[in-house]
C-alpha cells in the first residue's frame, strides 16, 4: 500500500487531494486525545475542540471576511419548558 500511495495521490483531483489531506490531519490530531477509542459522547468539549482546531478543517475561515455582525438577525425567544402541571 505504501508504495502505491504516491501514485494514487497523483491520480486524485485537487479537491480529492484536499480531502485526503484533511483526513490525514484528523488522524494525526486524534493521536493527541487521551483515549482515542472513546470517540463518542465521552469526549470532553475541550478535547473535541482541540481535535477540530488541530485538524485544520476550518483554516479557510481565516481568509474569509466577517459577513455577520452582532447587530444582524433578531433576538430569539425560547419557549419555556412545560411545567409538571401541564404534562
Amino acid at each position: 500500500m505504501l508504495q502505491r500511495l504516491p501514485q494514487l495521490l497523483k491520480e486524485l483531483t485537487p479537491q480529492e487531494q484536499a480531502q485526503v489531506e484533511t483526513f490525514a490531519a484528523f488522524i494525526l490530531a486524534r493521536r493527541k486525545l487521551q483515549q482515542p477509542q472513546l470517540f463518542t459522547n465521552d469526549l470532553s468539549v475541550q478535547e473535541f475542540t482541540e481535535l477540530v482546531a488541530s485538524a485544520g478543517s476550518f483554516e479557510w475561515l481565516e481568509e474569509e471576511g466577517d459577513i455577520y455582525s452582532p447587530n444582524d438577525g433578531e433576538a430569539v425567544q425560547w419557549p419555556s419548558p412545560p411545567s409538571n402541571e401541564e404534562a
